[in-house]
């Protein structure tokens, strides 16, 4: 049991399981809209989202002379794996994806720098997962219909619903100085918005010519999931649980369709 607690443990922490969440959504946007999938630039998605993550995770701990070999090589080969692959399929996109791609890596490395001020982190993340997410897989459309646009603002309300409960958990180790939501505003008031976020994100998809009511559920679930949330909550209720939303967004529309 404890050598699957490990593994388990190890697939959280090297990023794996929130690079299958973010490829969810971008699979989604095709699903739903029709539109055609590159595996090329799915997979970049993937590996790109693996070595972006640990880079935000880890580098902290690299620069503050923390690294210990011993205990994050495993972690080190899974990056270094992913950015051989991430290289790989990137180099088969077309230019202009590919250098759109360049200037969100250029967000990813000032990130860093830019985390203690909480709501640029907070909008910052939003913002790039849309990019990557409806953005990009857009631009095989020469005419964009009006869904894309609901798509577009569907996707950022549902991510900024996301990242409450992860806004939450972390104000207690977070500095009042970063100003993130609850420290702005407070827990419950911080539910509240993202609970309310949820409502257009539900709406909007009746504007849409062919709505897909596996977000009736998944609105749902985020509700809860936000409801339920407290400082007290074991840590892989975010790591796992939360992020585990969009896996579960995507099996959905497969079991609809």
């Amino acid at each position: 049991m404890r050598v699957v607690k490990r593994l388990f443990d190890f697939y959280l922490n090297s990023s794996l399981h929130v690079a299958c969440a973010v490829w969810c959504l971008l699979y989604i946007t095709h699903l739903t809209e029709a539109l055609p999938y590159s595996k090329s630039y799915g997979f970049t998605v993937f590996f790109g989202t693996v070595v972006g993550y640990n880079f935000l995770k880890y580098i902290v701990v690299f620069l503050k002379e923390k690294w210990d070999l011993a205990y994050y090589w495993a972690i080190l080969l899974v990056s270094g794996g992913a950015g051989i692959a991430l290289l790989y399929f990137f180099l088969d996109l077309p230019h202009s994806i590919a250098l759109q791609l360049v200037y969100l890596g250029v967000l990813l490395l000032v990130y860093p720098y830019l985390r203690k001020y909480g709501w640029l982190k907070f909008g910052l993340v939003v913002l790039v997962v849309t990019y990557v997410t409806v953005y990009i897989p857009y631009q095989s459309v020469k005419w964009l219909p009006w869904d894309y646009y609901i798509s577009l603002l569907q996707r950022v309300l549902i991510l900024s619903s996301l990242l409450i409960p992860f806004e939450i958990m972390d104000s207690t180790t977070d500095p009042q100085s970063m100003n993130t939501l609850p420290h702005l505003l407070g827990i419950n008031a911080t539910k509240v918005l993202g609970i309310l976020l949820v409502v257009p994100f539900l709406l909007l998809e009746f504007f849409k010519a062919h709505p897909c009511y596996a977000v009736l559920p998944v609105a749902l679930i985020t509700v809860f999931s936000i409801r339920f949330t407290t400082l007290k909550r074991n840590p892989y209720y975010t790591s796992f649980w939360i992020e585990s939303i969009p896996i579960v967004w995507l099996f959905l529309i497969w079991v609809l369709q």
